[in-house]
């Protein structure tokens, strides 16, 4: 009689790992972003007309200049089983910006607050990221002690998700301008 074994695998097949000499250099900074409405369906990301048609559509919603920072994001380690003593589990996503159209913008900040309707692209030197995650955002307006500091609207934007933002090339004229539909 045979006995046939089956051993399951958790493994993957892996992308191919790229190098360079002389790889190109991403500068940092969280420096645009943009809002995007969940039931909205990308065909090419880094397409200029594609953004054009969805800032016009109010399916996005670009925010041309800020400054901040995303964490990267954290992984949330859950127990393992057996001999594995942990594995892991999803992301926990934050990106911290500063908007200086603050006056202006409290009521559109006020109402993204309880939306649960946006994902979040953010754009580096050269590269947007798409989030691709429903996310939660929390502005907020703090006031300094200080005569010549500048009010901003500081917002917290956060998701869940297993994998890191996926970089696309910033599409040419999109978040180098001011958008008012």
């Amino acid at each position: 009689m045979s006995v046939a074994l089956y051993y399951p695998s958790c493994s993957t097949t892996l992308s191919d790992y790229n190098c360079s000499p002389c790889p190109p250099s991403e500068k940092t900074r969280v420096r645009s972003i943009a809002f995007v409405k969940n039931s909205y369906t990308w065909t090419n990301p880094a397409n200029p007309t594609e953004w054009a048609t969805a800032v016009q559509n109010q399916n996005a919603i670009v925010i041309w200049q800020t400054q901040g920072s995303y964490d990267g994001g954290n992984v949330t380690e859950l127990t393992g089983f057996g001999d594995v003593p942990f594995y892991n589990g999803n992301r926990t996503h934050t990106l911290t910006i500063k908007d200086p159209n603050a006056v202006q913008n409290i009521d559109f900040y006020n109402d993204i607050l309880n939306s649960q309707e946006y994902t979040v692209v953010y754009r580096t030197s050269s590269y947007i990221w798409l989030a691709a995650a429903p996310v939660i955002v929390t502005p907020k307006a703090p006031v300094a002690d200080d005569i010549n500091g500048q009010l901003t609207i500081e917002v917290t934007v956060k998701w869940t998700a297993p994998a890191m933002p996926t970089p696309y090339a910033t599409p040419a004229g999109i978040f180098d301008r001011c958008y008012i539909v």
